[in-house]
């Protein structure tokens, strides 16, 4: 999406930059400066933070700080992910080769490339960690690694496929995957998306009723918490840190180790 879409999505919500600013968290100045042009190449997450604002008229639920330390746009074929501007729903989804990796989120597709060999690890090792500790409590629920598609609202509007979730109610299992939130999900940056999950797929998360949400930065070694039921557990970790988990309770990660071996 670029400023000309901007553009038409500000004049169809008659919102003010005022308003986009403070739904936002990012400073006026620099919203006007973005729909005036005088700012030629905005970071990528700030757009994506207007653009959310401006479809859905909501506050995002977290400050702006971790929007500046994002890149600017990315267009090059280097991008984990590619978005088509056109309408898509479910049906899209099931025609895709079994061997496509996307997400649907507002009915824009999003194609995913192939994760890196540091992305794969750390979704390995999770996933044992998590899945010994439910076996070790003779815990009821469930863990899943993408991909793996989980339609959050029940239905074909969202469809994503989180790197890791923890599903508690098998009554939203399927045969396709998952229908409805799941209780817990984590999901693993690369360097050019960040911005996908701290931005986009937090509010979904967050708005589909997702209990806890735990996203995993390799690069600067920082776990960041969001926990929907308690604000009081969200917070962010480092490596050195053990990170609680809200919905497994006594489950604590510890990611220092979990990197030793890669």
């Amino acid at each position: 999406m670029d400023i000309s879409d901007l553009k038409k999505l500000k004049k169809e919500a008659e919102l003010t930059n005022a308003e986009i600013a403070e739904l936002s968290g990012i400073p006026v100045s620099t919203v006007n400066k973005i729909f005036s042009g005088a700012t030629k190449n905005p970071r990528y997450a700030t757009l994506l933070a207007i653009e959310q604002v401006l479809t859905t008229k909501e506050k995002i639920p977290f400050t702006y700080d971790k929007l500046k330390e994002e890149p600017a746009i990315v267009r090059d074929a280097s991008a984990p992910y590619m978005y088509s501007a056109r309408e898509y729903d479910g049906e899209d989804i099931e025609k895709l080769s079994e061997w496509s990796r996307a997400e649907l989120i507002n009915g824009k597709l999003y194609m995913l490339s192939a994760p890196n060999r540091l992305h794969q690890y750390f979704v390995a090792e999770l996933l044992f960690e998590i899945k010994s500790y439910i076996r070790k409590k003779n815990g009821k629920c469930d863990v899943y690694a993408s991909p793996f598609d989980v339609r959050l609202f029940g239905d074909d509007s969202t469809i994503v496929q989180p790197d890791l979730l923890v599903v508690c109610n098998k009554d939203i299992l399927t045969e396709k995957g998952c229908s409805g939130a799941p209780d817990w999900v984590i999901e693993i940056v690369s360097k050019s998306n960040s911005s996908h999950d701290y931005v986009r797929k937090l509010m979904q998360y967050q708005k589909a009723g997702v209990r806890e949400y735990w996203i995993v930065d390799p690069f600067q070694e920082l776990i960041s918490v969001f926990n929907f039921e308690d604000a009081k557990k969200s917070g962010e970790y480092n490596y050195g840190e053990p990170v609680p988990s809200g919905v497994l309770e006594g489950l604590e990660l510890r990611f220092g180790e979990v990197v030793e071996g890669y």
